[in-house]
């Protein structure tokens, strides 16, 4: 079985700049310890991390563990942390990012926008949260990226290898459907399943946090008897899922459809797009009137979103905001080789954690349309209309 380890971290004293840190400079490690760690305990690929620590430099950090995916790209998946490069690391090819809001003393607030592009670039956060109110963190960056998916470190555990307060932390998130838990330094093998049970076992991912977990004593640190645990309480279907199918699915390892936010360069592939569905189907969407607006739409990089597979797009949805968290579904269109597969569902569910309550117009005789609408839980307002009717969505 494939095992991917979601969180792991390398760094080298140097880093360091703070003489009197109360950082343990045992806790670095080289990327061909890594390496060496990950063959000894059949580790396919693993997620690697800057050291997350103030005192610790992030230009340096960043740098080095993109040196170390340089190295063995076939291995490790890189991790940033964020600073005024965040836009630049993501462009050179970082996966996702790492947030310590504990030692790094980052105030989310203040990272309002950076939570915001990593949404845009659908590139996961692990974040560690404080000591106390973790899903109230959680939920105070869901407020700001409402579509951002997020790894929850250590199941939010409390005291290390105990399941402590991962329970209710799992009652309280499992109804936000982009957070997701890694079970590392959790320990506690009836809690991991409880969790498990509690969100599903599509939002578990398997990781250790070397070095920081127990035992970390560089080479000597084993977790084969931890992966073996698992593997014994577990279905295979189950263990699939957690050691590698969840984080392959977040970082698109697996050719996925994906939404991400539209971008200048998306402009001729979306009329592309357009230009490949019916007549009937542009007419509906008065497509004809519409095409300069959507182009000019599109390159102000606002209100469009795309669904992505293998760097092909094969979906478009625009919509405009509005007061109060109101939001008005403007258009919507699937490729037609790619209808009946979800990914109308996939953008629709996007939209509808974006805003509180959603709104559409449709043509009276897009059946299709109305159908989908429908389904996902639109109530027309005059269902009697000749032309247009209108709809509405009030969320939870």
């Amino acid at each position: 079985m494939k095992i991917i380890d979601a969180h792991m971290h390398i760094g080298l004293p140097s880093f360091c700049e703070n003489k009197n840190s109360e950082f343990q400079y045992d806790l670095c490690s080289t990327y061909d310890e890594i390496i060496e760690l990950m063959d000894a305990n059949d580790i396919d690929k693993a997620i690697i991390l800057p050291i997350p620590h103030k005192d610790f430099n992030i230009e340096k950090t960043n740098n080095y563990v993109f040196e170390a995916y340089k190295k063995h790209s076939d291995r490790l998946i890189p991790f940033c942390r964020i600073d005024e490069k965040l836009g630049e690391n993501i462009d050179k090819g970082f996966r996702g990012v790492k947030l310590h809001l504990l030692y790094e003393e980052v105030d989310i607030k203040s990272i309002r926008s950076e939570l915001q592009q990593i949404e845009d670039a659908n590139i996961p956060i692990i974040i560690h949260a404080k000591y106390a109110n973790k899903v109230k963190q959680i939920e105070q960056i869901l407020q700001y990226a409402p579509n951002i998916n997020i790894i929850l470190a250590h199941m939010g555990r409390g005291h290390l290898y105990t399941g402590e307060q991962t329970i209710d932390n799992a009652l309280a998130l499992k109804r936000y459907p982009n957070v997701y838990m890694d079970l590392s330094t959790v320990g506690d093998l009836q809690s991991i399943i409880n969790v498990c049970e509690i969100l599903g076992y599509e939002r578990v991912v398997f990781a250790s946090d070397y070095p920081f977990g127990k035992n970390c004593l560089g080479k000597k640190y084993r977790y084969i008897d931890e992966i073996d645990t698992l593997k014994r309480n577990l279905s295979h279907e189950q263990s699939e899922l957690i050691f590698h199918e969840n984080v392959e699915r977040l970082l698109n390892l697996k050719n996925d459809v994906y939404i991400r936010r539209a971008k200048k360069a998306d402009v001729e592939s979306v009329m592309g797009l357009f230009n490949s569905i019916s007549k009937e189907d542009q007419k509906y969407l008065a497509y004809s009137n519409k095409a300069s607006l959507i182009r000019q739409i599109i390159r102000s990089e606002r209100h469009c979103y795309i669904a992505v597979y293998d760097n092909m797009v094969v979906g478009f949805m625009r919509e405009s905001g509005r007061p109060q968290n109101y939001s008005l579904l403007e258009e919507i269109l699937v490729s037609p080789e790619w209808r009946g597969k979800g990914v109308a569902t996939k953008m629709m569910n996007y939209y509808h954690r974006a805003f509180h309550k959603n709104m559409a117009k449709t043509n009276a005789l897009n059946y299709k349309m109305m159908n989908m609408l429908r389904k996902n839980g639109y109530v027309a307002e005059n269902p009697d209309a000749p032309r247009i009717i209108n709809w509405v969505r009030n969320g939870e």
